[in-house]
């Protein structure tokens, strides 16, 4: 089994990962909020690149059906009804609800490995659940961390560290890992005892921080809080 990380978001050939199963990253924050929000009950989301996708989109669903969540400079979008933090994600408010949600850069990821054969959000929350669901399939895997607007992004790499970690751990193998995979690996070790270390030394953490959402690194470093495994197929990510 193949185990291979994108270290950087850029695009490369759709039948190069035909076959491969796809781990979406955006720790900060947009596969956090995936995977939160379905925790809570929300029946499905809708990842788009653009605040005019979502605005058309929307209008396609009975009113009071669908939520628009989002942000543009990590902030919430004018008229949107949530922003891209999963402490908003919670109970009644999204229980029952269809999300369209557009990010800086997650969202997009999504679609930039659409020809995957399966194609996973993951982060922290669901990193257990994750690495037994890859184990299963016996595919080879690439782990495409969302990145920070086209450029390496510490705490997504970390998580996928910690993903290959586990499936290293847990599997029987025979496991091949690619130079980039070795990486991620040597990274998650020197931060696996204090996770937020590595959320808040980021880039995108500091941006966080200087904008008001400094909690939203400790909430999104917590690990297994959630099994579900949320599989993005025809543009929806839908929990398996």
């Amino acid at each position: 089994m193949l185990i291979d990380i994108q270290l950087l978001p850029i695009k490369f050939d759709p039948l190069s990962i035909s076959a491969h199963t796809v781990a979406v990253i955006d720790v900060l924050r947009a596969t956090s909020v995936i995977i939160h929000a379905l925790s809570q009950g929300a029946t499905e989301i809708i990842p788009v690149a653009t605040i005019e996708e979502a605005l058309s989109r929307i209008t396609q669903f009975p009113e009071g059906t669908t939520l628009l969540g989002g942000e543009r400079e990590s902030r919430k979008i004018e008229g949107f009804d949530l922003g891209n933090s999963p402490r908003e994600y919670i109970g009644e408010r999204i229980k029952g609800k269809r999300l369209i949600l557009t990010t800086t850069n997650g969202t997009k990821a999504f679609h930039l490995v659409s020809s995957g054969r399966e194609i996973l959000a993951t982060s922290f929350f669901n990193i257990g659940a994750i690495s037994h669901h890859c184990l299963d399939m016996r595919t080879d895997l690439l782990i495409f961390p969302s990145g920070d607007e086209g450029r390496f992004s510490l705490e997504d790499v970390v998580c996928g560290g910690m993903l290959i970690d586990r499936m290293l751990e847990k599997g029987k193998g025979p496991f091949s890992l690619t130079d980039a995979s070795q990486s991620a690996l040597i990274l998650y070790e020197r931060f696996k005892e204090n996770l937020v270390k590595a959320l808040r030394l980021s880039t995108h953490g500091q941006d966080l921080i200087e904008r008001g959402f400094e909690e939203d690194l400790s909430y999104c470093a917590q690990v297994d809080i959630t099994n579900v495994v949320p599989i993005f197929r025809d543009g929806v990510i839908r929990i398996r």
